[in-house]
């Protein structure tokens, strides 16, 4: 039994990116700003004592939620961190994304949006 549990949540690791029919333009915002609000978003959310359990940061056009534990700052910037590089839409091999959705190793479920065209 717990031989499954721990399967299913392995799974889970993977970022599971949004298609979109356009490519990212200037209404999302920049990967260097994504990278930066990783930090900022992990501070907020992932560090010290009365961590939260759920949460949404707004950054310009871009925007990060939350429901659930992060194992540590560490582990939310690395989620943080493979979900943009997962789902941004920067790789030509890569479908253009509106963001994504990928589970942090404490069980937090992180979810990105790259922007919607409208500044936030």
């Amino acid at each position: 039994m717990a031989a499954s549990a721990l399967s299913g949540v392995a799974a889970q690791t993977t970022s599971r990116c949004w298609t979109s029919a356009t490519p990212v333009a200037a209404n999302y915002g920049p990967l260097a700003d994504l990278r930066t609000d990783a930090g900022i978003f992990c501070n907020e959310y992932a560090a010290g004592p009365g961590i939260s359990s759920a949460g949404r940061l707004i950054f310009g056009f871009q925007s990060a939620g939350f429901f659930g534990n992060f194992a540590s700052n560490s582990s939310c910037l690395a989620t943080f961190n493979q979900l943009v590089t997962d789902c941004y839409g920067t790789n030509p091999s890569r479908p253009a994304t509106l963001g994504g959705v990928r589970t942090d190793p404490g069980g937090a479920e992180l979810v990105i949006a790259f922007g919607d065209g409208t500044k936030l």
